[in-house]
């Protein structure tokens, strides 16, 4: 998969909260409208996934039917905000891996915080971007708090053991 940014409407996009692309096939935002969803399918966006809790304040009601309604797949593994589980967050990452290699992917939950977290792992275990340039692109979205902090620790040393996991059984 080569990661440069097709040709988007990036000025549309540009008004979707936090708004942040990754790669060709995925990009994240805070909660985007009905609107906004519209734009993202018209770019040849084929998935949604929403990492917000769906009685949270800043949550589109009818998300899954609306995108269903739109022709995009809709997947929603909510990452609580106060108590964040690491093994969700491995699963969300694994996802958007698996899905990024065939299609676009537009991940988002209500300010983009939750995602940039996971975007900062992502850019280090999944694209082998250096942790320097993965914490400038995460301090562009916001600077987490202590809880958020702490699970980018313990997701990091999960990934680190799966890394380490797998160049032991290459060595064997």
């Amino acid at each position: 998969m080569t990661f440069f940014y097709m040709q988007t409407d990036f000025e549309s996009f540009k008004s979707i909260l936090n708004f942040s692309p990754v790669h060709e096939h995925l990009y994240t935002s805070g909660q985007p409208t009905v609107e906004q969803l519209g734009w993202i399918k018209e770019q040849g966006f084929s998935s949604i996934i929403n990492v917000a809790l769906t009685d949270a304040s800043h949550h589109l009601p009818d998300e899954d039917h609306i995108c269903l309604d739109l022709g995009l797949d809709y997947i929603h593994i909510p990452l609580l905000w106060e108590c964040p589980s690491s093994s969700t967050g491995l699963l969300i990452l694994d996802v958007v891996h698996h899905l990024v290699q065939e299609q676009k992917v537009w991940l988002h939950c209500a300010k983009n915080w939750r995602v940039a977290c996971l975007m900062y792992l992502y850019r280090q275990y999944y694209l082998g971007i250096d942790i320097a340039q993965a914490d400038e692109c995460l301090q562009q979205i916001w600077q987490p708090n202590d809880t958020w902090i702490g699970w980018t620790h313990a997701v990091s040393l999960q990934l680190q053991a799966r890394q380490s996991t797998r160049e032991i059984e290459q060595l064997s």
